[in-house]
């Protein structure tokens, strides 16, 4: 009981993240300005609110909580391709980890597919971990 306190300033700082991200792609060029640490870390450390971002998800999906970790690596994605740009290297893992916690298959293999081309552009042909994501991904479009 003691880690309930804990877990619910997580899933508020998860929602606002979310919110953030959400509003953020909505209207790039709209400034946003939210208020509380997740917009402190947008406007003043990118990096930092990304990793806050990926640390929750983690974070939730090592206590079960796989809905709140697939909406908040999805926030993480939001947020870097807001401050970094669509396809950045960056994305890739967060969606291999969104692909693994999704129960639906079709949307399994969309994450896979995306993270593969990422991918694709930033390791060898020859990767080991290249050739083990196109057979998840093969996997994952025969289930």
């Amino acid at each position: 009981m003691t880690r309930l306190p804990f877990l619910i300033g997580l899933i508020a700082l998860g929602l606002a993240a979310a919110l953030a991200g959400e509003a953020r792609a909505q209207d790039s060029k709209a400034v946003v300005h939210p208020p509380g640490v997740v917009g402190e870390l947008g406007q003043t450390d990118p990096d930092a609110l990304i990793a806050s971002q990926l640390w929750l998800a983690e974070l939730y999906e090592r206590e079960g909580l796989i809905d709140e970790a697939i909406q908040t690596y999805e926030a993480a994605l939001l947020s870097i391709l807001q401050f970094r740009g669509q396809g950045h290297v960056s994305m890739a893992d967060p969606m291999v980890r969104v692909a693994r916690l999704t129960r639906d298959p079709g949307t399994r293999v969309r994450w896979l597919e995306a993270a593969l081309r990422i991918r694709q552009v930033t390791w060898e042909a020859g990767d080991g971990r290249l050739t083990a994501l196109r057979m998840e991904l093969a996997r994952a479009r025969q289930s």
